[in-house]
């Protein structure tokens, strides 16, 4: 069965040499069986292990995968909002090469995105080590009194929208904290929205690019957010 609504996939990628291909071959696969109309936008940042030249040998092989070379490692949040501007169908789903989630999420999405402006998700189960949880429940709350963002969990990597709502969310995050932001103008521009449980899932092969000093550049980047947000 494939969906009457169309879908706009976006991939920031840097070096993922190991699990780029096979990756790919699956999400456009599973896009196939169940979307008659979709892109798969790969934003590939300045990669210096080969990503870049293989990811246009796969445009080759897959019509509908569109390769945007950003020309240097700008930030996932810049990554993000590039794909996101240049998305043209009507949902917009920023997602992972290392398949964070299962790609069956969307389909559970797509029934609720009749009704709403996005679906966003938090963590059905935590399986991380304790700091990381505890980390992880200090930013969120921190997020949520700061921020005024009613979810349960800020940074679940599942977020799909409708393309012209978050076309026009004035997002300027660089970094991993472009989910928080895109919750924040969510909120802000009342947009309606609906929270599904997803597993996430540890990455089988590449290397994650975050480093240990993101959440300290997050810290900042939040109470800079609830200054200039209420500028606009």
């Amino acid at each position: 069965m494939s969906s009457r609504l169309s879908l706009s996939v976006i991939l920031p990628l840097y070096n993922e040499i190991e699990i780029l291909e096979p990756n790919l071959l699956r999400i456009d696969a599973f896009l196939a069986q169940h979307f008659n109309d979709y892109e798969i936008l790969v934003v590939e940042s300045g990669s210096t292990d080969g990503s870049g030249e293989a990811c246009d040998r796969m445009a080759a092989r897959l019509p509908r995968l569109k390769v945007i070379h950003e020309g240097a490692r700008n930030g996932i949040g810049s990554a993000t909002h590039l794909g996101f501007q240049n998305a043209t169908k009507d949902l917009a789903w920023r997602y992972a090469i290392d398949l964070p989630c299962a790609l069956e999420v969307i389909l559970e999405a797509l029934p609720l995105l009749e009704t709403h402006d996005c679906v966003l998700s938090y963590r059905s189960f935590d399986d991380r080590v304790a700091y990381r949880r505890f980390q992880s429940a200090v930013f969120n709350g921190l997020a949520k009194w700061v921020l005024g963002i009613g979810v349960r969990h800020v940074n679940s990597a599942f977020k799909v929208f409708r393309t012209p709502q978050v076309q026009a969310m004035p997002l300027t995050s660089r970094t991993g904290f472009v989910d928080t932001e895109l919750l924040y103008w969510t909120f802000r521009r009342g947009l309606t929205w609906v929270e599904l449980p997803v597993a996430l899932t540890d990455r089988t092969g590449g290397k994650s690019s975050v480093t240990l000093w993101e959440p300290v550049i997050w810290l900042r980047e939040m109470f800079r957010l609830r200054v200039s947000g209420h500028t606009r």
